[in-house]
């Protein structure tokens, strides 16, 4: 990721027909193809809360190879993935991230660091492998809880 982006809020996506979260590593954004277009982006969906539907293709602006992702609970598409980046969009200025979602299909809040205390940024984040790991463990915590409670 470039130096730029590291102070930026971490953010997270839930998708507007639902209400179910589907990202909690988001970054507001603009397209590189046309700086004009607001988004969000992140390098990792959360695991199983989006899906690529429909084939690859290309816009007229690049030559990304792209497919358009929807939610898993309500399949509304939501975005897209840069399945595979083009030269141009590789050498200009961007954040690494190839997982798009449109500012009209998704909601954003602001993620806090662990105390709570102030919005957590990029450079704090951990890597995402190991945020997918511990995001399993609350949800089977989550879980567990409820089952106690029945």
């Amino acid at each position: 990721m470039h130096p730029s982006f590291r102070k930026k809020h971490v953010i997270k996506l839930l998708c507007r027909f639902c209400d179910s979260y589907v990202c909690r590593r988001g970054m507001k954004a603009v397209l590189l193809a046309d700086t004009a277009v607001e988004l969000y982006s992140t390098d990792s969906p959360i695991s199983g809360k989006v899906s690529s539907v429909g084939k690859s293709y290309s816009t007229k602006k690049c030559t990304c190879k792209i497919c358009d992702v929807a939610c898993t609970s309500c399949g509304n598409i939501l975005g897209y993935h840069v399945m595979l980046p083009c030269t141009s969009c590789l050498q200009s200025c961007n954040n690494g991230h190839l997982w798009i979602f449109n500012s009209n299909t998704v909601w954003a809040e602001s993620r806090l660091n662990q105390s709570a205390t102030e919005m957590l940024k990029w450079d704090s984040l951990p890597d995402a492998a190991s945020e997918q790991d511990s995001e399993l463990d609350e949800w089977d915590n989550y879980f567990q809880e409820m089952e106690c409670c029945r």
